[in-house]
C-alpha cells in the first residue's frame, strides 16, 4: 500500500493514519466517533447551490430528512439523489456536503441528499427502505422544482454506495421509478471480505478490514444473510436492466476489489459501467481530501456522466 503523498500528508496532520479499533470500543462510544457531527459547511463565494431542508414521508410514515441543493441559476437538467457514507452506522447529510454543492452547480441538477437511519438501532433494510423511499419521493416531486422525472440518478459513497446500489436493484425489480444512472464511490459491493484488498489494505487509514467486520456486524440482523443481494450487490444473481454505472475506487482501500468486480459483473451483464480505480488514494477520498487533484478529477467525471 502506497499512499499519495499529499493525502499522506493530510491524513498525518489530521493524526488519521491509523482508523479508530471500534470493535475494542463500548458501542456508545464508536457511535459518539461514527456520529460525531462536522463543522459546518461554508462553500467558497460564488461556489454555493441553493440549499433547501426538509422532511419527507418515509417508510410507514416514518419522517425522513433530505437536503436538496438547486443549480444557482435556476435551470436544472436533472436530479440525483445522494446517500452518504459512514458504514451504515454512521454519518450525515453533512458529510458530502461540499460535494453536492459543486456538482449542483457544475452539473446543473438538483441534488437530494437523504438522512437514512442509522443501524445498530435500525439494522437492514430500514435504511434501504428510506433511501427508496427518497427516489418514489424525488420521482413524484421532480417537477415542483424543475426536474423531470425520466432523469434521475442515484449517487452514493462506501455505505451509501451499497446503499445505491441496492436501491437501483429495488427499483428494477419493483418496477419503478426509473433511474438513468448510478455512480457509486468506494461501494460496500460484497460481504465476504475475500478479495485481495482486504489483505494488501487490512489497516489502511480511515477503514480497515476490523472495522469492516464490525460495520457488518452493526448492519445485518440475526438470521440474514450476509449474502443477500441488497446487502451485498456483487451476488445478485442477474444484474440486467440496471441502469448505467461510474464506480470510483481507491488504490489504497478493503474495498478496492469489490467494486472493480462489481463493474465489471455488470458489463458482463451487459450494462455499460465504468470503473476507476484511483492510485494511492484511501477510502473516503472524495470527502476528506476534496481539493485533492485527484478528488477534484473524480468530481469531474461525475460531472460529466451527469451531463451525458
Amino acid at each position: 500500500m502506497r499512499l499519495d503523498p499529499l493525502q499522506e500528508q493530510q491524513l498525518r496532520a489530521e493524526g488519521t493514519l491509523t482508523a479508530p479499533k471500534l470493535d475494542e470500543l463500548p458501542l456508545p462510544e464508536a457511535l459518539a466517533i461514527l456520529r460525531e457531527e462536522k463543522a459546518p459547511y461554508s462553500p467558497p463565494p460564488g461556489q454555493a447551490a441553493p440549499v433547501q431542508d426538509l422532511i419527507i414521508p418515509g417508510p410507514d410514515g416514518a419522517p425522513i430528512p433530505i437536503r436538496l441543493y438547486r443549480p444557482a441559476d435556476g435551470g436544472i437538467d436533472g436530479l440525483l439523489l445522494h446517500l452518504h457514507g459512514g458504514g451504515w452506522v454512521g454519518g450525515a447529510i453533512s458529510n458530502d456536503d461540499s460535494r453536492c454543492h459543486a456538482i449542483a452547480r457544475r452539473a446543473n441538477v438538483a441534488v437530494v441528499s437523504v438522512g437514512y437511519r442509522l443501524a445498530p438501532e435500525h439494522k437492514f433494510p430500514a435504511g434501504l427502505e428510506d433511501g427508496y423511499a427518497a427516489l418514489l419521493w424525488a420521482h413524484h416531486n421532480a417537477a415542483e422544482f424543475g426536474a423531470k422525472t425520466n432523469a434521475i440518478g442515484i449517487s452514493g459513497a462506501s455505505a451509501g454506495g451499497n446503499l445505491a446500489a441496492a436501491v437501483t436493484l429495488l427499483a428494477r425489480d419493483r418496477g419503478g421509478p426509473p433511474v438513468r444512472c448510478q455512480i457509486l464511490a468506494y461501494p460496500i459491493c460484497d460481504t465476504t471480505m475475500s478479495q485481495p484488498s482486504y489483505i494488501e489494505n487490512a489497516d489502511a487509514p480511515l477503514l480497515t478490514a476490523r472495522m469492516m467486520a464490525w460495520f457488518l456486524k452493526q448492519y445485518v440482523p440475526a438470521g440474514a444473510s450476509p449474502l443477500n443481494p441488497l446487502i451485498a450487490p456483487l451476488h445478485a444473481p442477474d444484474l440486467r436492466g440496471l441502469p448505467p454505472a461510474l464506480i470510483l475506487t481507491a488504490a489504497c482501500d478493503p474495498l478496492r476489489d469489490e467494486g472493480m468486480e462489481y463493474a465489471a459483473k455488470l458489463r458482463a451483464a451487459g450494462v455499460d459501467a465504468t470503473g476507476i480505480c484511483h492510485t494511492g488514494m484511501t477510502h473516503g477520498f472524495l470527502t476528506r481530501s476534496p481539493h485533492h487533484p485527484k478528488s477534484q478529477a473524480a468530481t469531474e467525471t461525475i460531472v460529466e456522466m451527469l451531463k451525458r
